[in-house]
């Protein structure tokens, strides 16, 4: 048996060797195996090549195939250590080489190899063409280096090197979600003047940042051009609308578009399903988000976490407790890890029925789980201790956010605030009000106007005037509630006129408020 093993083992290398015996051998079995993605047997085949210093040495377009091949299928490792075996190999890397390892860095996000790359290119006497330099920018652009990308693609135009549609499109994207929305409009204008047409990516990018925006007319009227220009709209697209009528409350928009993408021969995806699912959920229609929940399982299109969160929520602000659990419970069942949104969820209805030892057991599980509370959860929590007159137990909260490392916000504070003045416990939430500042935090018109409230309730509307005049000192604007708590405690004290002025005072800055003007003077 052991010499039947032996003499299979030798004849497979005899083969072997026979095999590549030429050069053109070696480039159509890597080229074949990298085709039929059996790239671990071409890595494979490559090193035993150049380690048994065999004749038939592949050639550079089979070396580019192969590290192509890698960096698509995202095996980032295995082209590092190709490119390395082919330069201790001699095999002198080309522009397209160059190319396909700056990409592999972009992805791996280590872009100051690919850059240093992308200087080696001028070194070795290449000129950088625009796929280099577009492969270059899309990396900057996706780790958020903006700065790089647009002083790149200026040093591309300065070069003569024309950019294309995909430049163009990819420095728009890059801008939009770096939050420079007036610079990637600008760069549109420039790609129009330049004579390239918006393809589908361009209409979708400008879709997308519209819908985000709140702009959504403008969108709508975009995909109608886009239609009528022959642009076919995909998935992202239609998604992208979707998700921005549903953020504004237009669900019925929202699924009359829904229900045009099979005329189109759009499929809706995951992403699709959980923006008209959170629409509903968070318009207490849960029926319908229900529906929609189980035509994407009969249609084989599985939830996410997002999805699972969106309906989770919608059910606790609905009190249904039991088919929240079942959810939660389908979710691990199904290998979904929920996450501090799921939690953020659960405690919030817990909290809001009242079940307070409950939501702090589920947020001590949620620690457990590898998922730290943040300043919504632990918000959460406070303010269901302020409601029930549990104040030790929020203050104590508020100072356990610090020591694990989770800093309170100007909305954590304002909540405790709110709470010890409704419970008119006006001397420590004054307390709390001097101390924000020692954390770095300054009040806003909302922690002035609680405590102002406060002060009021409290009898002591001259402490609350004083407060008002150091708002204002501090650069504040008053707005029209903080105005209406003044007026209405020096209306029950008696000081009419000192309400007048304030009344006067508001006037002039929200006079379109009529009606809550006009019964104040009714009242003075």
């Amino acid at each position: 048996m052991a010499a039947t093993t032996m003499r299979r083992t030798i004849l497979f290398r005899c083969k072997k060797k026979i095999a590549f015996a030429h050069s053109r051998h070696a480039d159509t079995r890597i080229k074949t195996l990298c085709d039929t993605d059996s790239l671990q047997e071409a890595v494979e085949t490559f090193e035993h090549l150049l380690s048994a210093k065999s004749v038939s040495i592949p050639s550079l377009i089979t070396c580019n195939h192969l590290l192509s091949s890698l960096v698509r299928q995202n095996r980032h490792k295995s082209a590092f250590s190709v490119y390395r075996l082919m330069v201790e190999a001699d095999i002198v890397p080309n522009l397209r080489t160059f190319t396909i390892v700056i990409n592999c860095h972009c992805q791996s996000g280590r872009m100051n190899n690919a850059f240093k790359v992308f200087e080696e290119i001028e070194a070795q006497g290449y000129v950088p063409n625009v796929i280099t330099f577009s492969t270059l920018i899309k990396g900057f652009c996706r780790v958020g280096r903006m700065e790089d990308a647009v002083e790149l693609f200026n040093q591309m135009v300065s070069k003569q090197q024309a950019p294309n549609l995909f430049t163009y499109n990819t420095l728009i994207d890059g801008l939009f979600k770096a939050g420079k929305t007036h610079e990637a409009f600008g760069l549109v204008t420039v790609m129009l003047q330049k004579g390239h047409e918006p393809n589908t990516v361009t209409f979708t990018t400008l879709i997308d940042r519209l819908c985000k925006e709140g702009k959504l007319q403008e969108a709508e009227k975009l995909l109608y051009r886009m239609l009528k220009e022959g642009h076919n709209p995909n998935v992202i697209t239609f998604t992208a609308l979707i998700d921005g009528l549903c953020k504004k409350g237009n669900l019925d928009e929202g699924m009359k578009l829904f229900c045009e993408m099979p005329s189109k021969n759009i499929c809706p995806n995951t992403v699709t399903y959980t923006a008209l699912i959170d629409g509903f959920c968070k318009q207490d229609k849960l029926d319908k988000a229900r529906k929609l929940f189980y035509e994407m399982l009969s249609k084989n299109i599985h939830p996410n976490v997002v999805t699972y969160n969106a309906l989770i929520d919608g059910l606790c602000k609905e009190r249904q407790w039991q088919e929240a659990a079942k959810l939660l419970q389908e979710m691990l069942d199904k290998g979904y890890k929920p996450d501090v949104i799921t939690y953020n969820a659960l405690s919030n209805g817990l909290c809001k029925e009242g079940k307070l030892q409950e939501a702090l057991w589920l947020v001590d599980g949620m620690a457990q789980m590898g998922n730290q509370p943040d300043e919504i959860t632990y918000n959460t929590l406070i303010n269901g201790f302020c409601k029930v007159g549990n104040l030790e137990k929020a203050g104590e909260l508020l100072q356990e956010m610090t020591q694990s490392g989770c800093r309170p916000n100007l909305v954590n504070y304002n909540t405790f605030i709110d709470g010890l003045c409704k419970h008119s416990r006006i001397d420590e939430a004054q307390q709390i009000f001097y101390e924000m500042p020692k954390q770095g935090l300054s009040p806003d018109v909302i922690t002035y106007s609680t405590l102002m409230d406060g002060l009021c309730k409290g009898g002591n509307p001259k402490e609350a005037i004083k407060l008002f005049k150091q708002m204002k000192a501090s650069g504040y604007v008053p707005d029209i509630i903080t105005y209406s708590i003044l007026e209405d405690a020096l209306c029950n004290q008696g000081s009419s006129q000192e309400a007048n002025g304030l009344l006067h005072e508001s006037l002039e800055k929200f006079s379109h408020d009529t009606d809550i003007f006009s019964s104040k003077q009714q009242h003075l």
